[in-house]
């Protein structure tokens, strides 16, 4: 009985470790439809669904709007992300919505296509990261 325990825990202490030193992936995220000179660009990835929640992202960063495709690399753990961004036009620092929750700013998430407005939820816009992603792409639209 006391060998199965211990080999149970040797095997979890391997496992546990491999997983801690999962190398990172290397990959590129692009934000595209940017409006040039018109606004920082705010791009933030989510690693879970209570981190989208409360609006504290596992990354963040900005660039200034001098192109309409803005690219920065990245490394994260292999797992699901949720990448978004937003063209802040106005200079306040935050993405405004107007009287009904629509954005009025320049707002792109993973898994979104432009079409309808994008939902609060983490587990439809996220997206596997592993050694074979490479790149991620982030495109900014415009709702009303």
């Amino acid at each position: 009985m006391i060998l199965r325990k211990t080999a149970l825990v040797l095997i979890l202490l391997f496992f546990c470790t491999v997983i801690s030193f999962a190398e990172n992936v290397k990959l590129v995220v692009d934000v595209t439809n940017v409006v040039i000179n018109n606004g920082k660009v705010y791009v933030a990835i989510f690693f879970n669904a209570d981190e989208f929640r409360r609006e504290e992202p596992t990354i963040a960063f900005e660039f200034e709007s001098n192109r309409t495709v803005l690219t920065q690399e990245v490394e994260l753990p292999p797992g699901e992300y949720l990448f978004s961004a937003f063209q802040d036009t106005n200079g306040n620092g935050t993405l405004d919505f107007n009287f009904i929750g629509i954005p009025k700013e320049l707002v792109g998430i993973s898994n979104f296509d432009g079409r309808g407005i994008p939902t609060r939820n983490f587990n439809r816009h996220k997206i596997p990261i592993d050694a074979s992603t490479g790149r991620v792409t982030v495109s900014l639209h415009k709702f009303f």
